[in-house]
């Protein structure tokens, strides 16, 4: 059965228990958000132009203020109702807009759903890829550590090039003197799947963890790992027995001087990806899509969608050019995918790196890259 739009909508906000002020309702007050649109898709750190209708049929309206999940983005008290959200990492957002009038009456929107940069469904983590900020991502230093966070532009990690450098000067009287962390929501009877991209200079063990961030600061789930190489670490399978909205996603990556890098952070919430909804059986136009999981080892997949029967041609290539396979075929009209399980076209395992994947079909032709850590 085809999952409409609507239900993805009450899923999301279901599982991210969005959070806002609460409201009066006002029979003479209405409000709509006008930008974006509901399942926008915008590039990572762009500027996000935000506006919302206000009426009122009593009275004046003082502000309207937006909202992205629980956290305040500012707004305007004059129309039109206004405000651009600059440098948005990647993510999934839900979006509201609350008027409020003159004796202190609010009214909320409906919420509108958006996409940020190269986001997989149903990855609760926000600036995973660490490419325009830190945000929201905060480095805690206890127990007389002493560390400092910095993006790196150029690190290579990933396909998107930037990723985290964690410097420990000190490490302080315990273990778990550095943490980098980000809040989280905790769904009963979800399962979480966490994966990431790292290095260290040397080896270098850490916990990751999902933590109260409240006295006791228990955890609800963690694993220990060894840091070596450069490479996908996870997935690890956390099910959830609780929910909890005061929880801590964090690294606790002290203990030795090492230097961490971090990049590719992913969250995957499984019941969110069993109710995404499918793709168009048949697209308004040609379209290929971002493979996934990406990166992977070694098995990935890459959709692609024709709207009339056509000659498909499906290449990977390395960043030097050559080809490392091809397929070809003629499809009919519809959704397709092609998997790749990391071979050459000699049927010998590849090496770790960026590689293009190109979809050529009729007069259309489009390119993008993933990534194959080992």
């Amino acid at each position: 059965m085809k999952i409409s739009r609507l239900n993805v909508l009450m899923f999301i906000l279901f599982t991210l228990q969005v959070s806002i002020p609460e409201y009066v309702s006002a029979d003479n007050m209405s409000i709509v958000i006008t930008s974006p649109a509901r399942f926008d898709h915008f590039d990572h750190c762009s500027a996000i132009h935000l506006a919302a209708t206000a009426t009122i049929t009593e009275g004046d309206i003082k502000r309207v203020d937006f909202y992205q999940n629980d956290k305040a983005l500012g707004g305007d008290t004059r129309a039109p109702f206004e405000k651009e959200w600059t440098n948005v990492a990647t993510g999934i957002y839900v979006l509201t807009a609350k008027v409020t009038d003159t004796v202190g009456n609010t009214l909320l929107s409906n919420p509108v759903v958006i996409y940020v940069g190269n986001v997989q469904e149903g990855n609760m983590i926000t600036n995973g890829e660490f490419n325009c900020s830190l945000s929201p991502w905060r480095l805690d230093n206890y127990e007389g550590a002493v560390s400092t966070i910095s993006l790196v532009p150029d690190a290579g990690m990933t396909d998107d090039v930037s990723a985290a450098m964690v410097q420990i000067s000190n490490i302080g009287n315990q273990t778990w003197g550095v943490q980098l962390m980000q809040p989280f929501k905790l769904k009963q009877g979800h399962t979480y799947e966490i994966s990431f991209v790292a290095q260290a200079d040397a080896p270098k063990d850490i916990q990751v963890t999902f933590s109260q961030d409240y006295d006791p600061w228990a955890s609800y789930w963690f694993q220990d790992i060894t840091i070596d190489e450069l490479r996908l670490y996870g997935p690890y399978t956390y099910t959830c027995e609780v929910d909890d909205d005061k929880i801590m996603f964090k690294f606790v990556i002290g203990g030795n001087l090492t230097t961490f890098y971090l990049d590719a952070v992913q969250v995957i919430d499984k019941q969110w990806t069993a109710v995404a909804e499918p793709r168009p059986e048949v697209a308004d136009s040609y379209q290929l899509f971002q493979n996934y999981p990406n990166p992977f080892n070694p098995v990935t997949h890459i959709q692609y969608a024709l709207n009339h029967t056509d000659n498909v041609k499906l290449t990977i290539c390395n960043l030097l050019g050559e080809e490392i396979i091809s397929w070809q075929d003629v499809r009919p009209a519809g959704l397709h995918e092609y998997t790749w399980n990391g071979l050459n076209r000699n049927g010998q395992p590849v090496g770790s790196g960026v590689y293009l994947y190109t979809l050529q079909a009729g007069n259309f032709k489009m390119s993008r890259k993933m990534l194959f850590l080992k």
